[in-house]
């Protein structure tokens, strides 16, 4: 991997696993297992920096201040209407066109197997209230481990939503659909045909979100929908999902936040660029799998909150834990 596929690289690295981290969006894209002599792949990125500014954008980045989805580009907070960038149709998505996936974040702290980076937003930045600072650690841990702290504050109170974005692809294979899934989650939100949620919340039994029991991640249509893990963010990380691959890699996701957003890559393109194993860019390529808050929540009184008080701090741990 290059220097220019996310900016300045900042490579990490432990026995049986490397990644690399870039200041472009606060990425890290480029995550690789080592088998004996060569190394696996296990998640979508490139070599050409442009890949990141159009077919690759959310690949590895930290996506906010709001992730997900805000219907009609508003939000509610403290009273008062927000109104935020569009840039999915009508609505906001990931924070609209200028979000934290298109900032040079800067390097805080760094050592072989840790690397921190930051960013800022000023008052009104992006449609949102206060001065807001964002910071991302990457760290690897034994045996094969990448931890995830995902941090803000804010002088006034303001909407935080923060969310890492990787797809995940844990074989190599041209699609996930040898991929397995496990969800640790009984509810799903239902959404409307604009993929936002219409308040309720739906039993995931008897669904085609029933990922209780272990079950192909399916490449015939679009997956595109947010778990319910639990009402509010934990204190400590909790499992949420297992992905496993036809070669045997597997990987478990533990994390503090709410929900789990699931998305199958059915948008992305049919394209020429190249990834780092080899293959060309398609749909269903990769899976991501993104811990966060439940979307659109500041317009869905009973869902969990994403405001952060000013003076106080938001805090996101995942953890992805691998095994072969």
């Amino acid at each position: 991997m290059s220097e220019t596929e996310t900016g300045a690289a900042h490579d990490l690295s432990s026995k049986r696993l490397t990644a690399r981290s870039g200041i472009s969006g606060g990425r890290n894209a480029g995550r690789a297992l080592a088998e004996g002599a060569g190394t696996h792949s296990l998640v979508l990125g490139t070599e050409n920096g442009y890949g990141y500014d159009n077919e690759l954008t959310y690949a590895g980045a930290v996506v906010g201040p709001v992730a997900n989805r805000l219907r009609n580009a508003r939000a509610k907070l403290n009273g008062q209407i927000l109104t935020l960038p569009a840039n999915d149709g009508n609505h906001t998505l990931h924070g609209g066109p200028d979000g934290l996936h298109r900032d040079m974040w800067e390097v805080s702290y760094q050592t072989t197997d840790t690397v921190t980076l930051h960013t800022k937003r000023a008052q009104g930045e992006g449609g949102l209230p206060g001065n807001r600072t964002f910071q991302v650690q990457y760290a690897l841990d034994e045996p094969m481990c990448l931890n995830v702290i995902i941090s803000a504050t804010t002088d006034a109170d303001t909407l935080i939503n923060l969310a890492h974005h990787p797809y995940w692809n844990l074989d190599g294979s041209e699609d996930v659909s040898g991929h397995i899934l496990k969800v640790h989650a009984t509810e799903y939100l239902p959404t409307d045909a604009e993929t936002l949620p219409n308040g309720t919340r739906a039993p995931v039994a008897g669904s085609p979100y029933d990922f209780r029991k272990p079950g192909p991640i399916p490449v015939n249509q679009s997956l595109d929908a947010s778990f319910c893990l639990s009402e509010s963010r934990r204190d400590s990380p909790v499992t949420a999902a297992v992905l496993t691959g036809s070669t045997g890699v597997s990987m478990t996701i533990d994390t503090t936040e709410p929900g789990l957003q699931i998305y199958n890559g059915s948008g992305l393109p049919q394209s020429s660029l190249p990834l780092h194993d080899g293959r060309t860019l398609a749909p269903f390529a990769g899976v991501a799998l993104e811990p966060q808050g439940w979307p659109d929540a500041p317009n869905h009184p009973d869902f969990p909150s994403i405001v952060l008080r000013r003076g106080q701090q938001y805090r996101q741990i995942t953890r992805y834990r691998f095994s072969i």
